[in-house]
């Protein structure tokens, strides 16, 4: 996630990577800055949340961060619906 953050912003975490990434991963637009999330990237990804069952957040203190995906659903959730306190 942080190489493709690097790739698209030259910043090892961008605000908002995780939520970015699994807009993508849900089918939307691939673009990430100035770069392009290629399906190879998407499907590393999703065999990483298949074998973990869980997804990575940047958490202030504690950095990256794995969540359970349900915790991460509803923060996903929580953040389209406009709350972007994650």
């Amino acid at each position: 996630m942080s190489n493709i953050s690097e790739q698209g912003f030259c910043a090892g975490w961008m605000g908002y990577l995780e939520y970015d990434l699994w807009r993508i991963m849900q089918g939307g637009h691939n673009r990430y800055g100035q770069y392009y999330v290629s399906q190879e990237e998407m499907d590393t990804l999703w065999a990483m949340v298949d074998k973990c069952g869980c997804w990575i957040v940047f958490d202030d203190d504690k950095e990256e961060t794995a969540v359970d995906l349900d915790t991460w659903k509803e923060m996903y959730a929580r953040y389209v619906n406009g709350n972007h306190t994650g």
